[in-house]
């Protein structure tokens, strides 16, 4: 007998991805349920997340960016500071220019009111269950059961893990691939991902000296903070700390609460402004803190995008309504394909700011202490949203009409890639075609006749009178001389040879 069910999405874990994911489907018409291992939905547990503009266009698509704005200020003011607190360098009305860029805001808020918003937009609560931890996953025909720990089984098309980086998702992804495709994973794969650095965040009653809108990054040897002012006046803050040693996988540690309070006692007296030492931070807590490997919010939204509009597609071509085994493992591997350039480039860029706040080298020292000072707001502004125009989107939802001077992808007419290999081939051809050209009649035979070779760049104002390749070399000249010019004005070669 035909199931009539509709086509399902299980979704483990109602996290920032889960409800975020469970929304996307919602306003396309696809059915879903939401697991979570937890009795509710949107606990306090200290956390706060940072909304960038591509995730906030996203948001903006569900119809949620009102109601985050109507709650949150948006980030106002750049401080950066040393060890002692001291301003190194202070940019202010970053909101606007970040907006004029980029059509939406930088915004801190609880994670905890981002969930909130995300759980009240999804009309139906009976897709959202809790006291549901899933302890097992079993592939059916066509389809997945996920097995939760009170024995609830829940039958689904394809199940989706948002359950966080100690997912049991993945795990359970790992064991039945162990079983059914071996080789398939690594299988020291488990233990591959990095860590260099811990991180203790928490939300504190408002303090002197930060305000809403602000955002402090505090410049340490070996560690950082970062302290913005949030709703309300609370103070959201991270205090990240440089690990003796790289670690993978299960060597990476896991604080215990005596860890914790030892690591907020050694760092008690850090200054964070002048006058404000973290020990004002701690003891104004507004809730309980908490250690952390990582974040990755806007990342989570975008790649919950991207699946919504390759499933979205898929079941557009299928006239079942169904999806095959090889039509799921098409779509899964295009996102992973499309999504891990991208999550690299994240990777990279977190891991060298990380590097640098920490003054990790003599020469991160160099930069965050005595250049960064130097630069203005414009090369700022490109070092915190470089990545933003690449941010993928929901391709099938409108979008709000925002001002912006850089294009996303999504607005230019394709996409830009990576030429690869074949740009040095490109410039090698180049260059020896050019020294080919500058060279022709040089090395040739001497005239016999006593003439003198004669210069027409001197002696001919037009360029109708010049020879075939002379015209030819001096349009080639053209062109880097007026790319030199308009590159020198920009902002961000302020510091280069071009700017001088």
């Amino acid at each position: 007998m035909a199931d009539k069910r509709p086509f399902r999405v299980v979704i483990v874990g109602a996290s920032v991805t889960g409800l975020s994911l469970a929304n996307m489907l919602q306003a396309n018409g696809i059915d879903f349920l939401v697991l979570e291992a937890y009795p509710t939905v949107a606990p306090q547990v200290g956390a706060s997340i940072g909304l960038l503009p591509h995730g906030n266009r996203i948001l903006d698509q569900l119809g949620l960016y009102e109601k985050v704005m109507g709650i949150a200020p948006p980030i106002q003011t750049f401080n950066f500071r040393d060890t002692n607190g001291q301003i190194l360098a202070c940019h202010r009305e970053m909101d606007k220019r970040i907006i004029e860029r980029h059509g939406y805001p930088m915004v801190f808020l609880d994670r905890q009111m981002l969930l909130n918003m995300l759980y009240n937009s999804i009309k139906d609560k009976t897709k959202v269950l809790t006291n549901k931890r899933v302890v097992r996953t079993e592939l059916v025909n066509r389809g997945v059961r996920a097995v939760t720990s009170d024995g609830t089984i829940i039958a689904g098309d394809i199940l989706v893990g948002a359950d966080g980086v100690h997912s049991r998702v993945r795990s359970e992804m790992w064991k039945l691939a162990g079983r059914l495709s071996p080789g398939l994973f690594d299988p020291n794969e488990h233990e591959a991902p990095p860590c260099e650095n811990s991180c203790v965040f928490g939300i504190s009653n408002p303090c002197p000296g930060i305000n809403p809108g602000d955002l402090h990054c505090v410049f340490r040897n070996s560690s950082s903070y970062l302290v913005t002012g949030g709703p309300q006046g609370r103070v959201y803050w991270f205090r990240f700390q440089k690990l003796q040693e790289k670690v993978h996988g299960s060597a990476i540690p896991r604080y215990s609460e005596k860890d914790l309070q030892k690591a907020l006692s050694e760092s008690a007296d850090d200054s964070i402004l002048p006058n404000l030492k973290f020990s004002t931070l701690i003891d104004n807590k507004l809730s309980a803190f908490h250690p952390v490997g990582g974040q990755g919010g806007n990342a989570a939204i975008e790649s919950a995008a991207l699946l919504t509009n390759n499933l979205v597609n898929a079941l557009k071509r299928s006239p079942s309504g169904r999806l095959t085994t090889v039509q799921v493992e098409s779509m899964f591997a295009d996102v992973q394909s499309r999504r891990k350039p991208r999550l690299a480039l994240n990777h990279r860029y977190s891991h060298n700011r990380a590097n640098t706040e920490a003054l990790d080298t003599p020469l991160k020292k160099l930069m965050a202490i005595y250049l960064l000072p130097l630069v203005d707001e414009q090369v700022v502004t490109l070092g915190y949203c470089s990545q933003h125009p690449g941010g993928e989107m929901l391709d099938m939802l409108p979008v709000n009409h925002h001002e912006n001077l850089i294009p996303y992808k999504q607005e230019l007419l394709c996409e830009p890639t990576s030429r690869g290999s074949i740009q040095w081939v490109l410039v090698v051809t180049y260059v020896v075609f050019t020294v080919i050209a500058a060279s022709a009649g040089k090395y040739g035979p001497n005239p016999t006749d006593g003439s003198v070779p004669h210069d027409h760049w001197i002696d001919k104002a037009s360029i109708l009178s010049l020879e075939a390749l002379k015209v030819n070399a001096f349009g080639h000249s053209i062109q880097p001389i007026i790319i030199v010019m308009v590159e020198g004005y920009r902002g961000r070669n302020e510091l280069t040879p071009l700017g001088l």
